[in-house]
Parts: structure tokens; C-alpha cells; sequence
């Protein structure tokens, strides 16, 4: 069993596709595989198993909202017999089978409870390099700031060492999380989504022009309050980068932006 978000939903056509933990390619999906409350919506978490068709494209063959809906469940007892002998047999293997159905359900929460708490840490992680990105330039220009004596003496120096700490990048949009964005991807991270930031858009949809399969690479723009991924990415093109693209409802809409 696998589990993601749905990154892509088509109500009118009845198929979307699944942003896979850990993972880089995005899983198709059917309406007629998922046993999701409706309507169907973006970002909505899910549980799935899903296999390679004849042309290596992952398939969902089931997709639900419950993980414990989808494990394997117990095959039903066998008919009881008259024999003393073969009710004990049977209780016996029946006892069996839900101390093994016991221990699989135990040790796949075991290992749920270590993902969950390994995310946690590299998002923490992620945010405190994210946060000390930000902070540390201000930190080095207190600390690298002159006497006064030195100001009056080399004024030229000051002024040459404060322009090479202006981003490149600053107010592009006007949106601090955007710009920010755009200044981590020119300069290569790091990345608060380390597995997911970075990797080729597939533009499926064909809202963004035609290009080679990893023509187009998409990262994550943090949205102010949201705990997940949000809506908001940010679609290059090229290697190194030479157009840039917004959207701010998962793909829906692209808006190009004029990044120097």
C-alpha cells in the first residue's frame, strides 16, 4: 500500500493523478478504482496499491481515504465439523490467523508511526534551513558593518559590499514567498520539499507550451498558514532556467513571470 495526495483532479472526465510520498512519478487514477467521499477534491489525502500497464504507467488499481479499508482482510472460517477434534483444529488456526492479521495491522502502524516522525524531522529540518536563509544575511551585514572611521575612510568599499547582498530576485512579484522561491531555485536550493522540489513537470495537460519530457521542472511555494504543500508552485523551463511560470490552483492556470 502506497499513500499521497491527489495533485490533479478531472470531474468532467473522471480520472486524476496521485502526488506519491517519496516518490517522483505521479500515479494515475480512475474514478472507477476510488472509493473517495465526494466530490473528489485536490490535495485531498489517499491510500492506494497500484501496478505498471503495458506501456511501464503506474496505475491505481484501488484508491480509498481510510488506510485500514484497503489492507488485506481475513479469509472467512472454514465450515464447523462434528468432530471435537477438527473445532479445536479450527479454532486453533482461527486464533491464528487474527494474531497474524493482529501483527501485520501492528507492525505497518509501527512503521507508519517512524515515517511520520522521520517527515516530521526533515520538515523541521527543511524549515529551520529555510528560516536561516533568510536571517542570515541580515545577521552578517550587522556583524560586517564599519566604524565610523571606516565608513568615512572607504565609503566606496560599503557601498560595492551592500550591493552583492541585494537578491537578484528582490520584488519581482511582491510576494515574499514567491521571490524567495525564484532566489533558491537560481541559486540551487535548499528546498523545503527535498523529495518533490525539483522534479520534471510532465505538463499532462498541455497548459504550458510544448516542450521535451524534462523540458519542465516544478517547486513548491510556501503558502502563509496552510501545514501541506498548499496550491502554489513555481514551473521552470530549461536547464539552467530560462522562463519561469506561476500557478496558484495546482495547475489549473499558469501566469509566466519576468524573471532576469
Amino acid at each position: 500500500m502506497q499513500s499521497g495526495e491527489i495533485k490533479h483532479w478531472n470531474q468532467d472526465k473522471g480520472y486524476g493523478f496521485i502526488d506519491v510520498d517519496n516518490r517522483d512519478e505521479d500515479v494515475f487514477f480512475h474514478v472507477s478504482k476510488a472509493r473517495l467521499p465526494q466530490p473528489i477534491a485536490v490535495g485531498q489525502k489517499v491510500y492506494f496499491n497500484s501496478k505498471r500497464n503495458d506501456k511501464n504507467q503506474l496505475r491505481a488499481t484501488e484508491v480509498t481515504s481510510n488506510e485500514l479499508s484497503i489492507l488485506e482482510t481475513p479469509e472467512l472460517d472454514a465450515p464447523k465439523h462434528n468432530s471435537n477434534r477438527t473445532g479445536r483444529n479450527n479454532d486453533h488456526q482461527s486464533t491464528e490467523n487474527n494474531q497474524s492479521n493482529i501483527n501485520r495491522h501492528s507492525g505497518h502502524q509501527n512503521k507508519r508511526s517512524l515515517l511520520s516522525t522521520l517527515f516530521s524531522l526533515i520538515a523541521i529540518i527543511a524549515a529551520a534551513i529555510y528560516f536561516l536563509g533568510d536571517f542570515k544575511p541580515t545577521i552578517l551585514s550587522d556583524s560586517a558593518a564599519p566604524t565610523t572611521s571606516q565608513s568615512q575612510s572607504q565609503p566606496q568599499k560599503q557601498t560595492s559590499s551592500t550591493q552583492a547582498r541585494q537578491p537578484n530576485n528582490a520584488g519581482i512579484t511582491g510576494d515574499a514567498q514567491i521571490d524567495n522561491t525564484i532566489a533558491l531555485i537560481q541559486q540551487g536550493g535548499p528546498f523545503p520539499y527535498l523529495h518533490k522540489d525539483g522534479t520534471i513537470f510532465y505538463n499532462r495537460e498541455g497548459k504550458l507550451p510544448a516542450q521535451s519530457q524534462s523540458y519542465y521542472h516544478e517547486y513548491t511555494v510556501p503558502t502563509p498558514g496552510v501545514s501541506h504543500r498548499g496550491a502554489r508552485r513555481i514551473v521552470t523551463g530549461g536547464n539552467p532556467p530560462t522562463v519561469y511560470y506561476l500557478t496558484i490552483n495546482h495547475y489549473d492556470s499558469f501566469r509566466k513571470l519576468e524573471v532576469k
